[in-house]
């Protein structure tokens, strides 16, 4: 693979998943609300979506969903409601109760849940899904074979945003002292519910996505 044009994916992939969105909201949130263990679990699930739009989008499947408009419209939709379903589910909940040892949450939560919300936050967004599909045959070289190209750039990719989304979680973590008492910690559900809900909306009254 030519190394300027992988150095340039490498580029433009970490300042895509550097960029705030739900996905990094969504790490952020599990970070200092549940401690890092359970976070990593989130950010796995993220990069588990993430990785599912990459091969998508390197065979016919990609092209077959993104020449049906109204496939995209729905999972549009579906995106955009269930952010919005996560925005109000923060705004009200209770404050949480954690751990100041680095640990985790003292309410009980499912890894499963946890790595569900994020895998779905990250799948249900098509236009990630048109992104990478515009991106990924600029960097595959069609004289060489295909596998070993789309396999080295899936494997940067996820190594990248674990990385990125990781350290988005870590730094949660640290900071969750900030939130000892139960109003600061209601506060940042309020905001979080809100900033969800936001994306969700947006999402739902963008325009064409093509």
């Amino acid at each position: 693979m030519n190394i300027e044009l992988y150095i340039t994916f490498t580029v433009i992939i970490t300042v895509l998943l550097l960029s705030p969105g739900p996905s990094v909201l969504l790490s952020i949130n599990n970070g200092l609300n549940y401690g890092l263990k359970l976070a990593v679990i989130g950010v796995l699930g993220n990069v588990a979506a993430f990785q599912l739009l990459l091969i998508i989008s390197a065979t016919s499947f990609g092209t077959l969903i993104l020449a049906f408009d109204e496939l995209l419209s729905i999972i549009k939709i579906v995106g955009a409601t269930y952010l919005c379903y996560l925005g109000i589910k923060a705004y009200h909940s209770p404050p949480s109760q954690i751990n100041t040892d680095n640990s985790c949450l003292i309410n009980n939560i499912k890894p499963s849940i946890i790595f569900k919300q994020a895998f779905l936050v990250t799948s249900l967004n098509p236009k990630a899904l048109i992104f990478v599909s515009a991106l990924l045959p600029q960097f595959v070289d069609p004289t060489l074979a295909l596998m070993p190209q789309i396999s080295l750039l899936c494997l940067t990719s996820a190594v990248i945003h674990f990385t990125i989304y990781f350290g988005y979680a870590s730094l949660a973590s640290k900071a969750k002292h900030l939130l000892k008492s139960d109003k600061r910690r209601q506060l940042f559900n309020k905001f979080s519910g809100i900033t969800f809900l936001i994306f969700g909306i947006a999402l739902g009254v963008s325009g064409s996505l093509t």
